[in-house]
């Protein structure tokens, strides 16, 4: 399949704080109105139109469009006006498309690329382990699925993280007829965690408005994610699959086959304690779509620590519920996670609160929750992030515009309705 140029996104920027996205014109406009002007080989084949619909370059227009293709039956029988914006609109969904098909295709190649690479990075870790081995977690295989509670407690959580969660009545249970959850039924999603409040009151602290901390992983498990991470970025600098781009962007733990330690985090932790804190700031019923990833910010960024950024600009995620975790070592200075209020209410960019990280204690807030990382002036910053979305509720009745803004939140908002919304489905 052939795609246009403007379909394959330059290498990832190593250094600053912006956020890795399509470039923004705002303020710029001129800037966009003379490069708009040479247009390409496309455009000029279509010529000037009777209207400006541009649903190539507007994404307003193009989210119209598929709104009017849902809801109107034979919505391009109103078209008949200008029948070039019929062409402009099949051009830009083929650009759509023509992207989706292109990055399926890079993810599914670099993932079979990381999967040979797996292997050496196994040894390789299985060696370093070997030869430091201090009996506390050498001879845990981070990348074989744990078969025993017993395992994730001694190798994967803080004792906090566990007394907090086996502590709580549904592992407790000593009824016959009700039987703990096996680690098997959690990773695979098949039941749903309680997790007790007396429980959460010992482990949680609100570091500031609907922001939590609270020590879960290990220092010992913490070290071998990054220590795993720094191998492959290693081992794809002279390896036959070249992965020349490997640490240029945040590592996602799919990809590298540290599924179980999404999944584990996910259903053990994020959804239960989301259930507990965000009832009354979010619109979710239940959490069921996660990403988790390792990003690094350094005084000195560079791929092949894995390192990608000085800082992060204030921004929010594309996501429900965001778990942080500090990873690595606490030598570093600068890095403070800032907080500046929920995107879309009266008090939106105003300062609430920041964070230094710690190694194995997580950071729980809204991914709607607006937030920077500081410069990072000494050292190396590593973070082990998941993205947690509700595609069953939350995102099923809004669109992204009154996702984002939080519409359905704002005061005097009780008759506020959405497109997305049942009655108009």
């Amino acid at each position: 399949m052939q795609s246009s140029s403007r379909e394959t996104s330059p290498p990832a920027q190593i250094g600053g704080g912006a956020i890795n996205e399509k470039k923004r014109w705002f303020g710029r406009e001129t800037e966009k109105a003379s490069r708009s002007s040479s247009t390409n080989d496309r455009d000029r084949a279509l010529g000037p139109g009777k209207t400006n619909f541009d649903p190539e370059h507007v994404s307003s227009h193009l989210l119209h469009a598929l709104a009017g293709l849902d809801r109107y039956p034979n919505y391009l029988s109103r078209w008949n006006f200008d029948l070039k914006d019929v062409d402009r609109l099949e051009q830009a969904l083929e650009e759509q498309l023509a992207k989706v098909r292109l990055q399926k295709q890079n993810m599914l190649a670099k993932n079979q690329q990381l999967r040979l690479m797996r292997d050496k990075v196994v040894n390789r870790m299985n060696d370093d382990d070997a030869k430091q081995d201090n009996g506390e977690s050498g001879s845990f295989n981070i990348f074989q699925l744990p078969s025993s509670w017993q395992e994730i407690k001694r190798y994967v959580l803080h004792p906090k993280a566990s007394n907090a969660i086996f502590g709580s009545r549904q592992f407790r249970s000593v009824q016959k007829s009700s039987n703990p959850p096996t680690v098997e039924q959690v990773f695979q999603g098949q039941v749903d965690i309680e997790l007790d409040l007396h429980q959460l009151a010992e482990w949680l602290n609100e570091e500031c408005f609907d922001v939590y901390s609270f020590p879960l992983l290990s220092k010992s498990f913490c070290q071998k994610i990054v220590r795993a991470l720094q191998c492959f970025t290693e081992q794809s600098k002279f390896d036959e699959t070249k992965l020349e781009s490997f640490g240029r962007n945040p590592v996602d733990l799919d990809s590298i086959g540290l599924s179980w330690v999404n999944d584990l985090i996910f259903h053990l932790v994020i959804r239960p304690l989301s259930r507990h804190l965000f009832s009354s700031t979010e619109k979710i019923e239940d959490l069921d779509w996660r990403q988790g990833y390792l990003a690094g910010y350094s005084i000195a960024p560079s791929q092949e620590k894995g390192a990608q950024r000085h800082r992060l600009v204030p921004h929010t995620d594309d996501s429900e519920v965001t778990l942080n975790v500090g990873m690595g070592n606490e030598d570093f200075e600068g890095g403070e996670l800032v907080f500046w209020n929920l995107r879309g209410t009266q008090n939106e960019g105003h300062y609430v609160g920041e964070f230094h990280p710690k190694m194995g204690y997580a950071i729980l807030h809204s991914g709607r929750h607006l937030h920077e990382v500081k410069q990072v002036t000494k050292g190396d910053r590593y973070a082990y992030i998941i993205w947690a979305r509700s595609w069953k509720s939350l995102r099923r009745t809004t669109c992204p515009c009154c996702w984002l803004m939080r519409r359905q939140r704002l005061p005097n908002a009780s008759n506020h309705r959405c497109m997305s919304e049942p009655q108009w489905n």
